[in-house]
């Protein structure tokens, strides 16, 4: 298939079905600073180290899970989806649009995925290109930053595929959840949580284009009472950026369905930092989605993970746009 495979390099141990050992995190100190940010960043840097001891640990404990596997596809790896590659579900699914972060809504998915005896839900993870997880090691806050603190993601992300190309993805098929959310102080789940109670996620690792040229439109006297960044619409300026997106888009969705996952969390795929436009880049989503190569009742549950606590960013907008429609 010409897609490129790794694996981690933990060393295996005796599996144990008592709860996970994992070393207790030193209280390291925060540089006194009034600096919020660079303290916030010490922090998470702190976080990152923690998260990555207890992911070898619990590693060691799980020789029969592979938490650095992870398989890099392209373009022309990975071409169009064929009737059978599915799952064939009763009917199609309603889209739902959360006010989550990506790993509080998978984890949701989670204990149905289970009931179901359904492959484990699998997660966008909106990638840095160049760097496997981002700058998660040097305190960044995105939203591949925010799964790299809370789980095992980061140690699949082999160097190896790096730099992705626009045409790659990564798939990572077992990504294990240590922590809690940033609300939650990150707190570690490990030793109190039995192993085979941690949430389990699968991921693909798609890159979104890096500051496309955007042309915004104001909308008509009715958006006046909305707030100002909903008052107005943004589109991809240059068609082949709309389509390289939606080609993007096609490659997370074939990994997913290539090897067997029904149950999708999606998101504003790079609508923060990455300067995509919201508007478009969810209409984008809802035109793959129902292009007929991913029809069929392929897919239990699309959710999109859409983390806005202020109501200043961007789940509004794909409120709008995806929530209840059919797929």
């Amino acid at each position: 298939m010409g897609s490129s495979e790794s694996r981690a390099t933990t060393p295996p141990a005796s599996r144990t079905q008592q709860r996970a050992r994992v070393p207790r995190p030193q209280n390291s100190a925060v540089p006194s600073s009034n600096n919020k940010a660079m303290q916030q960043r010490e922090i998470l840097r702190e976080t990152a180290r923690e998260t990555l001891a207890a992911v070898h640990s619990v590693q060691s404990q799980l020789p029969s899970v592979d938490l650095g596997m992870s398989t890099k596809y392209s373009f022309n790896s990975l071409r169009r989806l064929g009737p059978n590659q599915g799952v064939g579900l009763p009917q199609r699914t309603t889209i739902q649009v959360v006010n989550e972060d990506t790993l509080n809504a998978a984890t949701k998915l989670s204990a149905s995925a289970r009931a179901h005896g359904s492959r484990p839900p699998i997660v966008v993870n909106f990638a840095n290109a160049r760097t496997p997880g981002g700058g998660w090691l040097n305190g960044a806050v995105a939203q591949e930053e925010a799964i790299c603190y809370r789980s095992s993601l980061a140690i699949s992300l082999n160097p190896h595929h790096y730099p992705l190309a626009a045409d790659e993805g990564i798939y990572s098929p077992s990504v294990l959840v240590l922590r809690g959310d940033m609300a939650s102080g990150h707190e570690l789940l490990v030793p109190q949580t039995p192993l085979a109670e941690l949430p389990l996620v699968s991921a693909v690792t798609i890159s979104a284009i890096r500051q496309p040229a955007v042309r915004t439109f104001q909308l008509g006297r009715g958006a006046a009472r909305l707030p100002a960044h909903q008052q107005v619409q943004r589109v991809f300026a240059r068609d082949r950026d709309r389509s390289l997106t939606k080609a993007k888009m096609r490659l997370a969705l074939r990994m997913a369905a290539l090897h067997g996952h029904d149950m999708l969390v999606l998101g504003a795929f790079g609508c923060g930092v990455f300067g995509n436009p919201p508007d478009d880049v969810a209409h984008c989503w809802l035109e793959v989605l129902r292009e007929h190569e991913f029809t069929g009742n392929r897919w239990r549950e699309v959710w999109f993970a859409v983390f806005d606590p202020d109501n200043r960013g961007n789940f509004e907008t794909f409120r709008q746009v995806l929530s209840g429609k059919k797929v």
